[in-house]
């Protein structure tokens, strides 16, 4: 599933982040960040067929297309990334975490 590979390669993005900033800052505002995994979340949902949303379904997508994707953003820049990454990243890891919707491993099937 494309959601889960996002979600691993995500989790490793803050976990070396946090390796690397031992030291802890005040939170940023990320409402740029939010509104662009919102916005790769209904891409995503499109781009899957838009299957029904159920209870079951819904928490893990904004879990991991959201909250997680959110801090990996905050850590791509934190990182030294291109000024552009981390919106790349909320938009492209936001439509991977719509794929937990899927029925199969590959959207559509």
């Amino acid at each position: 599933m494309f959601a889960l590979a996002a979600l691993l390669a995500q989790i490793a993005v803050i976990l070396v982040h946090r390796a690397k900033n031992r030291t802890g800052s005040r939170p940023e505002s990320c409402t740029l960040h939010t509104v662009l995994c919102l916005l790769g979340i209904t891409a995503g949902w499109l781009a899957i067929g838009r299957p029904e949303i159920t209870w079951a379904d819904a928490p893990l997508v904004l879990i991991s297309g959201l909250l997680i994707t959110v801090e990996a953003a905050h850590a791509t820049v934190r990182l030294g990334a291109p000024r552009w990454a981390d919106k790349a990243l909320c938009v492209l890891c936001g439509a991977a975490a719509a794929t937990w919707m899927s029925s199969g491993w590959i959207p559509g099937t």
